[in-house]
């Protein structure tokens, strides 16, 4: 379980720190700003409702990766684009409502299935 939970803390750091600089350093002017959403509304809440699926499957082992993935992208975007904004708080309570979400319903699906 190690292995898959190093894995999914790669894959959220990958997401939620690389895919920020890439948009930063990259996109630039309104193709920038079209990034930014695309991650905001799209790639993120998806990867938060992924890691909230896989830690649903072993609550006891992996319940903290929702949390984790949050923390990265809060990190990320004050990195990246504004230190202490607190509309990006916002959204990582957000993101950790639904890996939390996710999770619950994962682990009560995996429990009537098994």
């Amino acid at each position: 379980m190690v292995k898959k939970n190093s894995i999914c803390m790669l894959c959220s750091a990958m997401i939620m720190l690389l895919l920020p600089w890439c948009a930063v350093t990259f996109a630039k002017g309104t193709s920038g700003m079209a990034v930014c959403f695309l991650l905001f509304f799209a790639v993120d809440p998806m990867a938060a409702i992924c890691v909230g699926v896989f830690a649903g499957r072993k609550l006891k082992e992996t319940w903290f990766q929702p949390l984790l993935l949050s923390a990265l992208f809060l990190l990320g975007t004050w990195v990246f684009f504004d230190m202490g904004e607190l509309a990006f708080l916002f959204y990582a309570v957000v993101y950790l409502f639904l890996g939390y979400s996710a999770a619950a319903i994962a682990a009560v699906l995996g429990k009537k299935k098994g």
